[in-house]
């Protein structure tokens, strides 16, 4: 049986600690950066006139003005077509970037604080995005054996994705655990949290600087109960 915690009172009853994948165990940058990268690569080694390094430069400036739906519209707009040859379609970059193998890297404080976690709590990972990606990751990162279940909403079909209660209620049920004996730690304000406060988990949100959805606000419907500004203050949360 997993050990509640007794150092605070609000979350003394938690027996299972789940997390989101995305800018919560890792930053989604690094994610986004690396598909560029490897889009980039590409799109060079197809022929383009342009090297890999401008093509990378363009869609990363591109993705810093916020209008992250045409990317690569603006790449492929910028090489054009040259003569003879069929470029690539926007689809077929979307494709290639989400089945990419992305270089990303766990932080070791993160890794730490799963292994004590997993010693004291059951443990799941519930996360949103497109099936091959969200995959990937889990499999660059080397964290799958932290988890007794993983839920990738997914394969529940995309009707599922959060703020639906589904992978919430699956999960709950995987790890043999009350609603009331879980707690959802994620970043997004505006959808992860919706389900999980209504089934009468706790919830806890990581804010940090450099998360894509750090400007995002929320109403009281999709409030976390707590706020922290980074990972590794889940140590003190849990593992004092």
């Amino acid at each position: 049986m997993p050990t509640p915690i007794e150092s605070n009172s609000d979350l003394s009853m938690i027996q299972a600690v789940i997390l989101d994948l995305d800018d919560t165990l890792y930053s989604e940058v690094e994610y986004v950066r690396s598909g560029f990268r490897a889009v980039a690569n590409y799109l060079a080694w197809a022929g383009d006139t342009h090297d890999g390094r401008q093509l990378f430069d363009l869609m990363w400036q591109e993705f810093q003005k916020g209008d992250r739906s045409r990317v690569f519209n603006a790449v492929l707009d910028k090489i054009g077509k040259k003569a003879g040859t069929a470029r690539p379609t926007v689809g077929e970059l979307i494709t290639f970037y989400r089945e990419h193998k992305p270089d990303i890297q766990l932080d070791a404080d993160v890794r730490n604080l799963l292994a004590g976690l997993q010693e004291r709590f059951k443990m799941g990972l519930l996360t949103d995005g497109y099936l091959p990606a969200q995959k990937l990751k889990v499999a660059s990162l080397g964290i799958e054996g932290y988890f007794d279940h993983i839920v990738y909403t997914e394969e529940l079909g995309r009707e599922h994705w959060k703020p639906s209660p589904v992978g919430f209620e699956k999960m709950a049920e995987a790890l043999d655990c009350a609603y009331e004996h879980c707690v959802y730690v994620g970043d997004n304000p505006k959808k992860d949290f919706i389900a999980p406060n209504r089934l009468g988990w706790a919830t806890i949100q990581i804010e940090t600087a450099q998360g894509v959805h750090r400007h995002l606000t929320s109403n009281a419907a999709a409030s976390p109960d707590r706020i922290l500004s980074n990972f590794s203050e889940l140590a003190t949360t849990f593992l004092k």
